[in-house]
């Protein structure tokens, strides 16, 4: 059989449904992880640092690299997982792009404020003596972004296995 072939059967019925799962799936065990990571190593070892430019720096350089992996993330997860809803009335599908979707005004809400002047001391080099203060406050908000992330990702997997015989 020839390529063309290989690739239009992954794209047709119920192959391509079961792609769209694996990639949905996947968007946000990366999401999880990517967001755990910056709890369980990027936060602690630059809190190892006293507060400084310096910590700041780094914290800066990762954030918007992270900020990518977790909106593309997120778009992956809110628009595969409303299709499965659509093809397979599974409702746990539409729950986990409602959970993954509700990240955005979180972040917005809990994020912002915090990355804004984050970002300014940095670009400004001043240090108004709050950098510790709002990192650890970034940690903490982040704890609750990750936790939205893995509850997608969980209520998902249950959805595979929540599979009603025709």
């Amino acid at each position: 059989m020839s390529l063309p072939h290989y690739f239009s059967s992954v794209f047709t019925g119920e192959n391509f449904l079961l792609f769209t799962k694996s990639i949905t799936i996947a968007s946000m065990g990366i999401a999880t992880g990517a967001g755990l990571s910056y709890n369980a190593m990027i936060m602690p070892a630059l809190a190892k640092f006293a507060p400084s430019s310096s910590s700041l720096a780094v914290w800066c350089e990762t954030a918007f690299p992270a900020m990518s992996i977790q909106v593309s993330a997120i778009a992956v997860s809110v628009l595969g997982g409303s299709y499965i809803y659509y093809k397979t009335k599974n409702r746990f599908f539409l729950y986990s792009s409602l959970i993954m979707a509700s990240i955005l005004p979180y972040t917005a809400a809990f994020f912002l404020p915090i990355n804004g002047p984050l970002f300014e001391m940095n670009k400004t080099g001043r240090d108004d003596g709050t950098i510790g203060k709002k990192m650890a406050q970034w940690n903490r908000n982040q704890y609750g972004r990750v936790g939205l992330n893995a509850l997608a990702l969980f209520v998902s997997l249950f959805g595979i296995l929540h599979v009603k015989a025709a």
